[in-house]
């Protein structure tokens, strides 16, 4: 044997973070002077530090070296005993190298992180959270959780036994807090609440929270509610106040309308005259069309008439154009009859645009732009005489068809004109 070493302790212990030296005696058992180095076995090699590196002895000589101990201080170091050893290797004869062992026990230490993940969250009538703990010692540890504070508004459901944590790793925890009563409207209110995360040293951390219960009928959906019955208010002053009279208007323009249609097909009221004669002097006849076509019908009534010396008599005269087109329909005063016009009515039930011509024995009466007008009428203190074969005659001029109230555009403008008179016996030659 070319040398011999004694460990002043075999069993040592360090806490990680910490450092332990150990002495160490070297002795040449050689003849010759000779060269030791050192390796210390059984630990990482960043743990261990020999002071000096190397030693050199005379023959019978003897020294020291400290070895250190230096475990960081890190969850990956797991508490617990380790077997080491220190290597005396001679230069001269590294062959006859010797080993000294020895019991390195790394101490527990203890380093707990936790936190409530979310720390705030809301909901209707709970919440669902996440305690997130982390084991930053170098053991497991077992770790229990409570709720502290925060009870008496809501309730907590968590783990009822511990959960085992081995040391550099997360365990995650599910954690549901739920309120004890619905809150059915108003402002959104706060309920803070504390739970312990209480390890194995027995000292607890405190997690705080906050759970935020909404209400069933929030803020935002009683302003849409009443935006809504603000609406339904509007509409309803709309209704009564614009459409609907525009609807009555639309259905007495459309009785109206149905009239003038039956007495263009003949099927007229009498007058109210006394002693009514047949209406057989009541001819109708057609008038020509013009570029623009269109249809056309009319009819009359008669029966006498005080005063003018002949029988009352009226006529309607109504016919379609197309857009952009012109048409003409006329009365023509029968053979051996004249006709006394004291009034006449115009309709323009559809709001068409464009002009209106009335002619009376080719004279020009009036002229009317259809878009100034529904219905006009016209009246002559002076009764326009239209002696026989002689026509009334009602031009129209259609640029575009107008709008009903609530019915559908039509494609051709629709005019209708309104005769009223005395039909008396022509002079005689």
């Amino acid at each position: 044997m070319r040398a011999s070493a004694n460990l002043a302790s075999t069993s040592v212990s360090v806490v990680p973070g910490g450092e332990i030296e150990i002495p160490v005696t070297v002795r040449n058992a050689g003849d010759t002077v000779e060269a030791y180095r050192f390796e210390v076995l059984g630990v990482p090699d960043e743990w261990a530090t020999v002071e000096p590196a190397s030693l050199t002895l005379y023959p019978a000589g003897s020294g020291t070296v400290v070895v250190t101990f230096r475990p960081p201080r890190s969850a990956r170091v797991d508490a617990g005993d380790r077997r080491f050893g220190l290597r005396v290797v001679p230069s001269e004869y590294p062959d006859s190298a010797l080993v000294e062992e020895g019991v390195l026990t790394v101490e527990p230490f203890f380093a707990l992180a936790a936190q409530v993940q979310p720390p705030s969250r809301g909901g209707l009538r709970g919440a669902r959270y996440r305690i997130d703990t982390d084991n930053l010692g170098n053991v497991t540890e077992p770790v229990g959780f409570a709720a502290a504070e925060g009870t008496d508004q809501v309730t907590f459901a968590l783990p009822a036994e511990p959960v085992e944590v081995p040391n550099g790793t997360r365990a995650e925890t599910r954690l549901r807090v739920r309120a004890r009563r619905l809150l059915w409207w108003g402002e959104p209110k706060e309920y803070p609440f504390t739970v312990e995360v209480r390890p194995s040293d027995g000292r607890a951390r405190a997690l705080n929270a906050t759970f935020i219960q909404r209400p069933v009928i929030s803020a935002g959906l009683l302003k849409l509610i009443a935006a809504l019955l603000a609406l339904l208010l509007a509409l309803a002053a709309i209704w009564f106040g614009l459409l609907r009279p525009q609807v009555k208007t639309a259905a007495r323009e459309a009785v109206e309308a149905e009239k003038a249609r039956q007495v263009a097909q003949g099927e007229a009221v009498p007058t109210t005259a006394p002693n009514p004669v047949p209406p057989a002097a009541s001819p109708t006849a057609p008038g020509g069309g013009a570029p623009g076509g269109g249809t056309t019908d009319g009819g009359g009534v008669g029966g006498p008439a005080g005063g003018l010396g002949g029988e009352q008599f009226s006529v309607a005269v109504t016919f379609r154009t197309s857009p952009n087109g012109s048409a003409e329909r006329s009365y023509t005063v029968p053979e051996g009859r004249t006709f006394l016009l004291t009034d006449f009515l115009v309709d323009n039930v559809q709001g068409d645009e464009g002009t209106l011509t009335v002619t009376a024995n080719q004279v020009q009466v009036v002229t009317y732009a259809l878009e100034n007008f529904r219905n006009q009428d016209y009246h002559s203190v002076t009764p326009i005489r239209v002696p026989a074969r002689a026509e009334v005659t009602l031009t129209v001029v259609c640029r575009r068809p107008g709008t009903p109230a609530n019915a559908p555009r039509p494609t051709t403008c629709r005019e209708s004109l309104y005769l009223n008179g005395v039909l008396t016996k022509a002079p005689e030659d």
